[in-house]
């Protein structure tokens, strides 16, 4: 049976053994992940919340609490607990469990603030209520992820995934993802719009608002399809041969190695050889004659029959690793590549 151990080497080779149950799926990682831990909408339905309904059904309709770090110092003989400076401690009220302790520069982002811009992001192109996806995990449920849908058909949809943790470093981040219902496949595209990062300092929730605002003339989201439209229609247009698969899969992933190395005794296999991509790949992209074509099989592979593991990534959760950012890169090297290469 499948470990996340076997997967730790992070090069997306092919899987060692069957996928998971329910692989390949119309639903995507994000939302399938999503929905182990909290409410997790149709995509293809239409179904969707506006962020308050969204936030109560997801139990985070919770302010984070910032309290004093007490340590215990001993004078005279007695402990007393003396607060710490320059250091604070993010509590979930509700089960009163410290998420984390930050330095008193740290700015929250709050859930409702998240979820909001988020709404408003998503609701630029005509959707009344874009939120789909909510949801807590991590060791103290530190960390959240929210999920909303810009635009899109029975086929094809446009999705901006938030995430954000309440503590530690990074910031607020909107993705921009492109999903397809019959590949069964996420598209990240390599471009600069294809996100928009909110570091957690200063006024966050002015920031917040501000970013998303529905009076701005346009955001990330007209950028990134401003630049990306036109280059879907391109690849489309443009042909792909079995010269390019090759030349890509060297790209991605390095020279195909020999199956097996000749010793002055025998033969022997080599490792993981099997599963480089260059023995697997350039026969499903054999019949491929265009590159946005030959852009979504190489997400295929990722997304359902690679190892979908970042170096030293000890995940368990295949959703949960696809979910938060594996093959990101691979996908957007790809995307890049094919762009400049044909």
């Amino acid at each position: 049976m499948y470990h996340y151990r076997d997967a730790k080497a992070g090069k997306f080779y092919l899987e060692r053994h069957e996928l998971h149950p329910g692989s390949p799926s119309e639903t995507p990682p994000f939302l399938r992940f999503a929905r182990k831990h909290g409410p997790s909408l149709d995509l293809w339905s239409g179904e969707g919340h506006l962020a308050a309904p969204m936030l109560e059904s997801a139990g985070l309709h919770w302010p984070v609490e910032e309290r004093e770090v007490l340590v215990p110092i001993k004078r005279r003989g007695e402990r007393k607990a003396t607060p710490v400076r320059g250091y604070k401690a993010l509590v979930r009220p509700d089960t009163e469990q410290v998420m984390s302790v930050v330095t008193t520069s740290y700015s929250v982002a709050e859930n409702e603030w998240v979820a909001l811009a988020l709404q408003q992001f998503c609701s630029r192109l005509g959707e009344q209520k874009p939120i789909i996806a909510a949801t807590s995990f991590g060791r103290d449920a530190e960390r959240t992820m929210f999920a909303g849908r810009v635009s899109g058909n029975e086929e094809e949809a446009l999705c901006v995934i938030a995430y954000n943790t309440h503590g530690g470093e990074g910031a607020v981040c909107f993705q921009l993802v492109e999903v397809h219902k019959r590949q069964r496949t996420t598209f990240i595209l390599d471009s600069a719009h294809a996100s928009l990062s909110i570091a957690h300092v200063g006024r966050m929730q002015y920031r917040l608002m501000h970013a998303s605002s529905p009076d701005r003339d346009e955001t990330f989201i007209e950028r990134y399809l401003s630049e990306t439209k036109p280059l879907w229609h391109q690849l489309a247009n443009t042909l792909w041969t079995p010269r390019h698969t090759s030349a890509l899969i060297k790209k991605l992933w390095g020279s195909t190695p020999p199956l097996t190395r000749t010793d002055l005794s025998e033969q022997s296999s080599i490792g993981d050889s099997h599963r480089h991509p260059g023995y697997h790949l350039p026969d499903t992209m054999s019949q491929i004659s265009d590159a946005a074509n030959a852009y979504r099989a190489i997400c295929c592979w990722i997304d359902n029959e690679s190892e979908a593991c970042k170096r030293g990534d000890f995940t368990k959760d295949r959703d949960e690793r696809l979910a938060l950012g594996a093959g990101h890169t691979y996908k957007q090297r790809a995307w890049r590549w094919i762009v400049d290469n044909t």
